[in-house]
C-alpha cells in the first residue's frame, strides 16, 4: 500500500516536472520566434527608407523632408521592442527620432550635417539587426 502511495507521488511529481519543462520550452521557443520575426520586420522597414540615403546623397535636403514616410512597423510593433536587446532598441529609437524629426523640417540646408546623420543612424540600426 505505502508502495503505491509512493509511486503515486513520484508519477504526479514527475509528470508536473515534466509539463512544467513543456511549458517552458514552448515559451521560449514562441518568445525567440517572435523576436526573430520582430528583428526581420524591422530590418526589411530600414531597409525600404533607403531612397532616403539616396535623396540626401543628391543633395535633396528639401525634398527628403517632404517624401519621408511615417513608419508602420515601428508605431504598430512599439510594445514589442522589450524583446530585443537594448544595443538594438537604441538604435532603432535614435533612428526613428532622427527620421521624425526629418518630417516637415524647415531650413534644412541650414542642417546638413544632421540630416546626413540619419543615413548613419539607419545604417547602425541595421547592422544591429543583422
Amino acid at each position: 500500500m505505502v508502495d503505491t502511495a509512493i509511486g503515486f507521488v513520484l508519477g504526479a511529481v514527475i509528470g508536473a516536472v515534466a509539463t512544467a519543462a513543456g511549458s517552458y520550452l514552448l515559451y521560449w521557443k514562441r518568445e525567440r520566434d517572435a523576436t526573430r520575426r520582430l528583428r526581420r520586420a524591422f530590418a526589411e522597414e530600414l531597409e525600404s527608407y533607403a531612397y532616403v540615403d539616396e535623396l540626401i546623397a543628391d543633395g535633396g535636403y528639401e525634398r527628403v523632408t517632404e517624401r519621408v514616410e511615417s513608419p508602420v512597423i515601428y508605431e504598430s510593433a512599439a510594445g514589442d521592442l522589450g524583446l530585443l536587446t537594448e544595443a538594438e532598441i537604441g538604435r532603432l529609437v535614435a533612428f526613428y527620432s532622427a527620421l521624425a524629426w526629418l518630417q516637415g523640417l524647415e531650413d534644412p540646408e541650414d542642417k546638413k550635417d544632421r540630416i546626413e546623420a540619419v543615413v548613419e543612424k539607419r545604417d547602425t540600426a541595421l547592422e544591429t539587426l543583422e
